[in-house]
Order: C-alpha cells, then sequence, then structure tokens
C-alpha cells in the first residue's frame, strides 16, 4: 500500500502490491480498521465541499467514503504507486493517480484533509514526507496518520507452544519489514514528529483488533504470510513447520490473535 519504499537495506516493499493476495489483505485491511479510520476523519470536522488527499489508496475503500462524504462540490485525489486496485466507485469527485509521495509533485495548501494509512512506517524518508504533507494542507486542514507499531506480540495470550510459534512467526514478520527499511517502532513517535512538522492540535490514540481464526479480520495475517511466508524460512527467521502452524491457527475458529497495534495520529496547520 506504500506509495514508496525509498532507500532500505533490502530493495522494495514486503507485501508487494502487484501480488495477487493484495486483494484479499485490502479486503482484511477494510474489514478490520475501515471503521477505525472513518472515526477519527470524521472527528477532523470532515464535510461536503472539503478536499482531500488520500495517500496509499489500496483498495479505494476510504477515498470512496470520503468522496461520499465531501459529496459533488468536494474533491479527493485516491494516490498510490500502484492503482490497480483502486476502484472510483462512481464518484465524478474522486480522481485516481498514480504517485511516489517521497518524489512526486504535490501542490502545496491544496487540501483541508490528508490521511495516510500504513504508508509512512514503510519509508525511510518518513520525516520528509511529513513535511511534505503539512506543506500541502491548507491552513486549518488536518492531517491524519495511521501505522502499525510492534509494541505488542501478535498474540496477547500466548499459552501453548503453538500460541508461541505464532508470535514467533509475528516477529519474523516484523523483522523481515526493518530489513526492507521499515520501522515499526516510529508509530509511537508520531506526536512528537507532528508537531516538529509545524502542525498543531495534535493528538493520538491507539487501536488493537483481536480476531478469531478463520475470520474476515484473520485474513490479513493470512495474506501476509501466503506471500512471505517462503521468504521467512529462506533467511531462517523461521521453519516451515513454525509457518504451516501459523497458517493452520488462522484457519482455526477457536485461535485467537491480535494485529499490530494500530497508532493513528493527528495535527493541524495554524491559520
Amino acid at each position: 500500500m506504500p506509495e514508496a519504499s525509498g532507500s532500505a537495506a533490502e530493495p522494495g516493499y514486503l507485501f508487494d502490491n502487484a501480488r495477487a493476495g493484495a486483494r484479499r489483505r485490502f479486503a482484511s485491511l477494510q474489514a478490520s480498521f475501515d471503521t477505525s479510520t472513518k472515526q477519527h476523519l470524521a472527528a477532523r470536522g470532515l464535510r461536503p465541499g472539503w478536499r482531500c488527499l488520500e495517500v496509499g489508496a489500496g483498495s479505494g475503500s476510504v477515498a470512496r467514503w470520503l468522496a461520499d462524504q465531501v459529496g459533488p462540490d468536494g474533491y479527493v485525489l485516491a494516490t498510490d504507486i500502484d492503482t490497480r486496485w483502486v476502484e472510483p466507485g462512481g464518484f465524478p469527485q474522486l480522481e485516481v493517480a498514480e504517485h511516489d509521495i517521497v518524489t512526486g509533485p504535490l501542490p502545496a495548501g491544496a487540501f483541508d484533509l490528508i490521511h495516510a494509512r500504513l504508508v509512512l512506517v514503510h519509508l525511510p524518508a518518513r520525516d520528509q514526507v511529513l513535511t511534505r504533507l503539512g506543506r500541502a494542507l491548507r491552513p486549518g486542514g488536518w492531517l491524519v496518520v495511521e501505522d502499525f507499531d510492534s509494541s505488542l506480540p501478535h498474540c496477547l495470550d500466548p499459552v501453548t507452544s503453538e500460541d508461541r510459534t505464532f508470535v514467533k512467526v509475528g516477529q519474523a514478520l516484523v523483522q523481515a519489514l526493518h530489513r526492507r527499511g521499515a520501522d515499526t517502532t516510529y508509530p509511537r513517535t508520531l506526536p512528537r514528529r507532528l508537531r516538529n512538522a509545524g502542525l498543531a492540535d495534535v493528538g493520538a490514540s491507539g487501536h488493537v483488533v483481536i480476531y478469531h481464526g478463520g475470520s474476515a479480520e484473520a485474513v490479513l495475517q493470512q495474506a501476509n504470510l501466503d506471500q512471505v511466508g517462503p521468504s521467512l524460512v529462506e533467511a531462517d527467521l523461521v521453519t516451515a513447520a513454525d509457518l504451516q502452524t501459523a497458517q493452520r491457527l488462522l484457519c482455526d475458529p477457536a485461535f485467537v490473535a491480535n494485529h499490530a497495534l494500530m497508532i493513528t495520529a493527528w495535527g493541524r496547520k495554524p491559520g
């Protein structure tokens, strides 16, 4: 979903949107987090006529909702480096564009609301991007950033050896992300970084989705492991047996797991 991965120890975004599993991953992200995201965006005062930028649009679910909220007199620009999965939904006020948020042009003072979910955490140039996004806001406009923080294990109550194996696999995913230039400790620093970018009225909150195996929410981790699991084995981060255990648990309705802590932070451009 991120717009660009920038320079990193290993090239490319770990969860490449070109893979077929991207559609399943986006559907699970929508099921897991869209309700919370919409609440945060609505709380910023979103109303008809606003101009919005959705960075790293993915499947476009949030962009379509924004387009519905701003109405025909508003405007939503949904961007991604790979827009093949973005569905405009018939909203004439919604524009979809391929764009690199690190290096691509971005108009100054153009937007009332900018939202980026699961984008900046993957970008080594995240501070520069935050500054660019702040400049793209109109005076009084809001920037809302949402990213996964690795503070919590992927099983909050690892009682059995299989539970602990699942935690191990989750930790391996985090290691693989960091090898690609991501920083899953970065989201907890967002309030300070937003203030440093010159924004006011900064706030933040955290949200954890706890789910059962076999649920729509479990599909996110299933899709992740389908895509990158073999590379985790090749890198000796987990064994093939570890991976099989994790995938089996994700299909078991009796298994309880959780996504990473989603930190949402926001700030307003003074003026």
